[in-house]
């Protein structure tokens, strides 16, 4: 799939906020700096909270063709075409997926069991399109694909902080846990970005290096195990901020800040290469 003497370097990145606009969603700043990468023959590899159909969306937009990972590390899609089939693999579509945390139902089953109520919080799988389209800003096509959770589920919390937590303890006897995005909260299984992106990386052989770029507090895990981290400036980077000391910081928001990224990496690399 590729030699093993030369040394292979990833892009792993987050979406909202890191390669999209926090607020616009706009990305159309960041093709350029895509297509160079691609020219180098250096993966784009998506990491988001988003689901499976949403970043299916974003790859033919952006014309990547590379794996990605789906709804904070619950799930790795690798591409028929470039990969064999790992032995914890099932196929969907034209992907081997690797699935590392809870499905959707067994979420549901728990939010159910500790009596999560309306009152606690607003569940993004069972807000209406228009609904969701008013907490995100999403287009109504955008919003139906982000209802369509498999492996988490997005929350605006209601309740205040104490009760928040009490909710957090719950959900870790149940084998749950609670990231922390740009606009939800997110339940899912015992997983993260960084163990996803971990094995993802195992995936392309023993001579990796990464360049992680993420914005908040739910990238830190995949920002942590980088050999490049960027953090892009972006409202959510106080508290990402607070748990990583990242090697490069963005003076732009995205997506000019994602371009910005790249264009300092690029010549990192060249550095270490010479």
């Amino acid at each position: 799939m590729m030699s093993k003497e030369k040394m292979q370097w990833l892009v792993v990145t987050d979406l909202d906020g890191t390669m999209l606009n926090h607020h616009s969603y706009d990305m159309e700043a960041t093709k350029d700096a895509v297509r160079t990468l691609q020219e180098k023959n250096i993966p784009v590899i998506l990491n988001t909270s988003k689901t499976y159909a949403e970043t299916i969306t974003i790859r033919k937009a952006l014309a990547i063709r590379d794996a990605f990972i789906v709804e904070n590390g619950s799930c790795i899609y690798l591409p028929k075409s470039d990969f064999d089939r790992p032995s914890s693999a099932t196929e969907r579509d034209d992907y081997w997926s690797i699935i590392l945390g809870a499905s959707h139902l067994e979420i549901e089953n728990i939010l159910t069991s500790i009596n999560l109520s309306e009152e606690d919080a607003i569940r993004l799988s069972r807000c209406t399109v228009q609904q969701a389209v008013d907490l995100t800003g999403l287009s109504e096509e955008q919003a139906e694909q982000a209802i369509a959770r498999e492996f988490s589920e997005p929350l605006i919390w209601l309740s205040g902080e104490e009760s928040l937590k009490d909710f957090q303890q719950q959900l870790q006897v149940k084998g749950l846990t609670t990231l922390q995005g740009g606009r939800f909260i997110h339940v899912i299984g015992d997983c993260d970005k960084g163990r996803a992106t971990a094995e993802l990386m195992s995936c392309y052989g023993d001579k990796v290096k990464s360049i992680v770029l993420g914005d908040s507090a739910n990238d830190a895990a995949m920002l942590s195990v980088a050999d490049l981290s960027i953090i892009v400036k972006s409202p959510s980077n106080l508290q990402l901020q607070k748990i990583v000391t990242a090697d490069i910081q963005t003076r732009a928001s995205a997506p000019e800040g994602w371009r910005e990224a790249i264009e300092k990496s690029l010549v990192h690399i060249h550095l270490i290469e010479e």
